[in-house]
């Protein structure tokens, strides 16, 4: 029992409790104190005022009067009124006139206005009394003022009802930031509920969002798309390696067959021809798992640190004459539009080989000429190789996109699946992003386009 209270002690529940407790107490002090010398300034300044003006009315009966008119004014006043406290003293303090028997020790004249316990004539008791003193044009001296007992009390009440208003709000805290770790408890549970059922297998859970686009709201949804993104990570494993296992059966397949055929062939140039396929065959999957590697990798953001300054339409001027031999062969023409001069921090080898991939895929499936652009779009570069093949249907694209993606079910064609999957992970590596086009009408044909931004990237 006590141990589970140790821990509770340490928890954080028990820290904002304790943190809203000190707060209120603070507060609650802050506001005690405050309101308490607001109301204590606001009565003396109540009180000071009264005794000023019974000081400056028998003054003024001094003035008009004389000292002798002063004492009779003095007696009748002290007759009639209990609450009042004067004195008319001598040059010594010797009094005159009044309902005190002496001149206070401590009290000078003139004096602004005080507070004093002081014994009034046939008092039994002190009385608290605020006071202000004067000289008279003779020497004499003259205190007037009245019982402040009243003021004093009214001001202790104020004191005891903050006190206890503040006594009754700190149970009345402490529920409310109990209730306040219930609710953030609740929302939390939401969570941890959601990464258990993962952990435990259940990719598809997700934080349950309120709508309230609250910070808890704003974490759930965090954690809804990192969980889409690792279930879609995952999925592209799962068929990254099922492709991956079929595309490298038949070049394994090949690869066994011809070693068998080897073996048992004494036929020197049968072996030179099946050592020649093998090498084939081994390049072929060296391409594949290099190109897979490079995806990998660009996907990643690997390779940002070897980006260099590249005069863009320059590049492409190049690749376009190397292929230019190759579309003759087939009775096709290339050719390079640049309608914008571009210089861009690039990866020249990926985007050169990104820019290779699509020309290779216009000459293998496409028909008509082949047309590489280079354009600026609302701040991008725009890297675009077009032809006048059917393309790829809308609903595919995004297949076609990913490694091994290819749209021959039966894999009849050669290639592995992985070249336009290169330029997307090369034009990710860059900031930017691939768009497949389908033209319609005059502009009928097929594009493929590498948009890069020109502003910096992290």
């Amino acid at each position: 029992m006590m141990a589970a209270a140790r821990r509770w002690a340490r928890s954080s529940h028990a820290r904002f409790i304790g943190l809203i407790l000190l707060l209120e107490l603070l507060f609650g002090g802050l506001l005690l104190l405050s309101v308490t010398r607001l109301v204590e300034n606001r009565i003396n300044q109540s009180d000071s005022i009264v005794a000023a003006s019974l000081r400056d009315d028998l003054l003024a009966v001094a003035d008009d009067q004389g000292v002798p008119g002063l004492s009779r004014v003095i007696a009748k006043r002290i007759a009639g009124r209990s609450d009042e406290l004067i004195l008319l003293a001598d040059a010594d303090g010797r009094a005159i006139a009044g309902n005190l028997e002496r001149w206070p020790p401590t009290i000078a004249a003139p004096s602004r206005w005080t507070k004093i316990d002081l014994y009034r004539v046939g008092g039994d008791r002190p009385g608290r009394f605020g006071v202000v003193a004067e000289r008279l044009s003779g020497g004499e001296r003259l205190l007037a003022g009245h019982l402040i007992e009243g003021s004093a009390q009214f001001t202790r009440t104020v004191e005891d009802a903050l006190l206890t208003a503040l006594l009754m709000a700190l149970p009345l805290a402490a529920a409310g930031a109990w209730f306040v770790v219930y609710m953030i408890d609740r929302r939390i549970a939401g969570v941890t509920a959601t990464a258990q059922g993962v952990r435990a297998g259940d990719f598809g859970r997700r934080v349950v969002l309120d709508g309230s686009g609250d910070s808890f709201d704003q974490l759930g949804g965090t954690i809804n798309a990192m969980l889409d993104r690792i279930e879609a990570l995952m999925s592209e494993m799962r068929l990254l390696t099922d492709s991956m296992a079929h595309d490298l059966r038949s070049p394994l397949t090949r690869l066994r067959t011809r070693v068998d055929r080897a073996a048992l062939s004494d036929d020197r140039e049968a072996l030179q021809g099946a050592i020649e396929g093998i090498g084939r065959e081994a390049d072929q999957l060296l391409a594949m798992l290099g190109t897979t590697l490079e995806i990998s990798r660009a996907e990643a953001g690997i390779g940002r640190e070897r980006f260099v300054d590249a005069d863009l339409p320059v590049m492409l001027a190049d690749l376009v004459e190397l292929y230019a031999p190759v579309a003759e062969d087939t009775g096709r023409e290339i050719s390079l539009q640049v309608e914008a001069g571009t210089h861009l921090p690039v990866h020249r080898e990926l985007l050169g080989q990104a820019v290779s991939n699509l020309i290779d895929n216009a000459l293998k499936y496409g028909t008509g000429g082949i047309k590489v652009r280079l354009s600026e779009h609302q701040g991008d570069a725009v890297i675009a190789v077009s032809d006048q093949g059917p393309g790829i249907a809308p609903d595919r694209q995004q297949e076609a996109l990913r490694r091994f993606g290819r749209l021959d079910p039966a894999r009849s064609t050669s290639g592995a699946g992985l070249g336009l999957s290169l330029v997307s992970a090369v034009a990710q590596l860059h900031g930017g992003r691939v768009a497949l086009i389908n033209g319609e009408g005059e502009t009928a044909g097929f594009s493929v386009e590498m948009r890069l931004p020109k502003g910096e990237r992290g």
